[in-house]
């Protein structure tokens, strides 16, 4: 990304005046026509004469001859003339236009700091300066400079030019990503108020977060792209580095590889393995799932039939998928009548793998009913089954049964992965675009 174009001469300021109108100074305002209000009089200001002097030479060099070499190499005995806060304030203005026109950001420089330096120059002006100051030592790769003066902008009040997001990498280019994450996020923050999250700042804010190994933050960051829009890159991003952040089970892993290939942000071979790991870490539990997602993996051109852990895990899920469904139907009524609730879980995970998410849904709903669902050793697996509950409802169409399933969920883990389940169910319950109305027949 390129992270800043030519400020110093894309932000030139204009000149307040070409030169000053010494020679009028001292006359009255001429009084207008009646009917008419009288023109404001300009603030009178209290030029010194050596500085008069010096100043119209050049000031001519600059705009009537249009010589601003000429006027460069002449500016020196205007800073010499130098007596009071008015000759600095306009000496100023002047090294600033001559700069512009002749392209020299170290006279610009000068400029500034004399117009930063005199009482007559206005706020509003010194903000700007400042911050053009800070442009112009960015532009130099001078990034202590920039930080430096665009924070003292800052604090002035100043708040244009995306003034945060410059302050963020200036801070970044110094490998100060701490303090450069506060001020991208102050950036966000800012575009969010302007009407919209400026996608670019949450990527370089994640990207931040990343490099300082901040995983959770990083995903927080994509929280805002996801819930904004339902892009498949988004997704991608936000779920892998939100998985970076867990320190996940299988069951949890796999629920949520299950978001990361609902939303097709499954992108790379890891994330492939991940997933038939999260549903092979038993043998092959879920052969019908694990040809399916390998499938889908093989038609992308993503993972490759001639690797030979896809290959061999595939020929092994093959094998194993015509058993599996001829034999599924018939596990229904066993788990609905065991007094375990476990098994109905289980069998209610089968069904889920072959995406008959009706009858898992009756058999995770049996094994609630039957009160807490604990595993062979013991283990509470209540949230497991009210999750994947959650998960068949939203992949039967029922939003409002799913949310109020998932926000049951009371496991940290479970909890956290929850959320990105309910974000993608947002964007599901959105109604389609209406389509465009037909073109009337030509006449």
């Amino acid at each position: 990304m390129k992270l800043v174009s030519k400020f110093a001469l894309a932000l030139s300021f204009a000149a307040i005046t070409a030169a000053p109108a010494f020679s009028q100074s001292d006359e009255k305002p001429k009084k207008e026509k009646k009917g008419k209000e009288a023109t404001p009089a300009a603030p009178k200001r209290n030029y010194s004469k050596p500085f008069i002097a010096a100043y119209v030479p050049v000031a001519n060099l600059l705009n009537k001859t249009k010589d601003a070499a000429a006027a460069k190499v002449e500016f020196p005995k205007i800073l010499a003339a130098i007596a009071n806060d008015d000759d600095r304030y306009e000496a100023g203005i002047l090294a600033v236009n001559i700069g512009v026109v002749s392209k020299d950001t170290a006279l610009q420089d000068q400029g500034i700091d004399l117009l930063l330096a005199s009482a007559t120059t206005p706020v509003e002006m010194k903000q700007a300066y400042t911050f053009r100051k800070g442009a112009i030592a960015y532009d130099g790769k001078r990034f202590a400079d920039a930080e430096k003066n665009m924070m003292d902008a800052y604090n002035l009040g100043y708040r244009a030019n995306n003034i945060e997001f410059l302050i963020s990498n200036a801070m970044s280019q110094q490998n100060k990503d701490a303090d450069a994450i506060v001020w991208i996020s102050k950036a966000i923050a800012a575009s969010k108020a302007a009407g919209a999250v400026n996608k670019a700042y949450v990527v370089r804010a994640a990207n931040l977060s990343a490099k300082a190994k901040d995983y959770a933050g990083a995903a927080n960051f994509y929280k805002d792209l996801v819930i904004a829009e339902n892009n498949p890159d988004y997704w991608h991003d936000a779920i892998a580095f939100f998985n970076r952040s867990l320190n996940t089970n299988p069951e949890e892993s796999l629920d949520l590889m299950r978001l990361m290939r609902a939303t097709n942000g499954l992108r790379f071979q890891q994330e492939y393995a991940e997933y038939l790991d999260s549903l092979s870490y038993i043998g092959v539990r879920y052969p019908a799932e694990a040809v399916s997602v390998l499938d889908e993996g093989f038609a992308k051109g993503i993972i490759s039939r001639n690797n030979v852990t896809f290959s061999e895990r595939y020929n092994e899920a093959k094998a194993r998928l015509a058993e599996d469904t001829r034999t599924l139907a018939g596990t229904i009524a066993p788990a609905k009548a065991s007094p375990r609730a476990m098994l109905a879980t289980l069998t209610g995970d089968s069904f889920f793998s072959h995406k008959d998410y009706k009858t898992a849904k009756d058999l995770y709903e049996t094994a609630l009913s039957k009160g807490a669902v604990l595993d062979k050793d013991g283990g509470n697996q209540t949230d497991r089954t009210r999750f994947r509950l959650a998960m068949s409802k939203a992949m039967l169409g029922d939003y409002a049964g799913a949310k109020a399933d998932f926000a049951q969920i009371t496991g940290a883990n479970r909890k956290a992965i929850a959320e990105y389940w309910v974000m993608y169910i947002n964007h599901l319950e959105k109604p389609a675009p209406a389509a465009a109305p037909a073109a009337a027949p030509a006449t």
